[in-house]
C-alpha cells in the first residue's frame, strides 16, 4: 500500500505547483492589464451636470 501512495503524492504535488503557477500567470495578467505604466490624470468631467460645490 505504500507503493500507492507515492503516486498520487506526485501526482498531488504537481498539480499543486501546477495551480500555483497558473494562479500567478493569471494575477500577473491581470496586474498587466490594469497597471498602464503612466501617471494618468482622472478623468475630468463624465457628463455630470451637477455642481462640484453644493
Amino acid at each position: 500500500s505504500a507503493r500507492n501512495r507515492h503516486p498520487a503524492r506526485r501526482r498531488r504535488i504537481t498539480l499543486s505547483v501546477a495551480g500555483l503557477v497558473l494562479a500567478a500567470a493569471i494575477g500577473g495578467g491581470i496586474y498587466a492589464a490594469t497597471s498602464s505604466g503612466q501617471d494618468e490624470a482622472p478623468p475630468g468631467d463624465s457628463g455630470n451636470s451637477a455642481p462640484q460645490t453644493p
